[in-house]
């Protein structure tokens, strides 16, 4: 949304449970909001673990698709005058661009059938949930894959390299704003959107010729080299990751896409019971240097003892014109015909 913004002068009638200061960080002004849970995904306990009976719960609340829901939400985009619906791995916007007549265009690095298989014994009645995704997700008018895609489409529309939002600040101006010295070691340690206790906050402050920016805390505080912020407070985390030397990550899709774009290297710690740790791990391993951390090290503080090497890490060249703008380029030129 922000590269369409910014190359076709795009406004969106954006459906979305993420707040809506997300958005104004990227595409301020460009949208109109509108609450709606649009997905499920995972019902999750904590960053690293997830919860798969309440996740069938919640996709059973969710599927088959309301008849009334379908019809509401494709009058309101027709009204709008929206001439695509564009779908974040969420199939419920390819059945509304369906009851609209308007082109659906799936953009994923994976789909939730595939995430879900494995946990069928565990919860057969994600088998029926399942099957009911798939069907829509195969009914896209247009089927992106954005890299590290974890299971390649039979015939995808388009395959970009990784989807990011673009910093909006220079390395310095944005260490100038956050109080940092231009040339201390800085760190991002950042769990994505699912707050955690941290138990190695103290082991951080030990390490006192390093500076921290840890995102996903329990609440907001700075504290010498040591700075927390909880899922409030508004960050703008590309320009995080520019300020940064390293980057400490739950290894998720977005991370490595930002991290890839500036040429950071990446410690990442991999969520075994989650099928897309395997391929997002493969394709780190093989594009950006770093290590692994398990997720005993990393809560227990251990990882910390390791992160010399991080930082004596060279930093990899900045990745070239990222996916955001080749999807753009796709939408304007072959979705909406220029």
């Amino acid at each position: 949304m922000q590269a369409l913004a910014r190359m076709g002068g795009m406004r969106f009638e954006l459906y979305a449970a993420t707040p809506r200061w997300f958005f104004d960080e990227s595409i301020a002004g460009e949208y109109r909001y509108h609450e709606l849970r649009a997905d499920v995904g995972f019902v999750q306990r904590s960053a690293l673990t997830l919860d798969v009976h309440a996740t069938v719960s919640a996709l059973s609340a969710l599927l088959p698709f309301d008849d009334v829901l379908l019809d509401g939400l494709a009058l309101e985009i027709r009204r709008a005058g929206c001439r695509a619906v564009l779908c974040d791995i969420a199939p419920l916007g390819i059945a509304v661009a369906e009851r609209a007549r308007v082109p659906s265009v799936l953009v994923e690095n994976f789909t939730w059938p595939w995430i879900y298989e494995p946990l069928l014994d565990e919860a057969p009645a994600l088998a029926t949930l399942s099957a009911e995704l798939e069907r829509w997700f195969s009914r896209a008018a247009f089927h992106v894959q954005a890299e590290p895609f974890c299971h390649p489409a039979s015939r995808p529309t388009l395959v970009v390299p990784p989807v990011s939002r673009l910093p909006r600040r220079t390395r310095t101006e944005v260490r100038r704003e956050l109080g940092l010295d231009e040339e201390a070691p800085t760190v991002v340690v950042t769990l994505g959107g699912v707050p955690q206790q941290l138990a190695f906050v103290d082991r951080m402050r030990a390490a006192s010729d390093v500076t921290f920016l840890v995102t996903g805390a329990a609440a907001t505080s700075s504290e010498g080299n040591v700075h927390l912020y909880d899922n409030d407070t508004r960050i703008y985390m590309p320009d995080f990751v520019r300020a940064a030397d390293g980057v400490v990550a739950k290894l998720g899709y977005n991370t490595i896409a930002e991290v890839w774009r500036e040429g950071r290297p990446l410690a990442w710690v991999a969520r075994p019971h989650f099928r897309e740790a395997v391929p997002l791990g493969a394709w780190v391993s093989s594009r950006l240097p770093g290590f692994e951390i398990e997720p005993t090290e990393f809560e227990s503080g251990r990882w910390l003892d390791r992160l010399p090497d991080l930082l004596a890490t060279d930093a990899p060249t900045p990745g070239a014109e990222g996916g955001a703008e080749r999807v753009a380029r796709f939408v304007l030129d072959e979705v909406l015909g220029g």
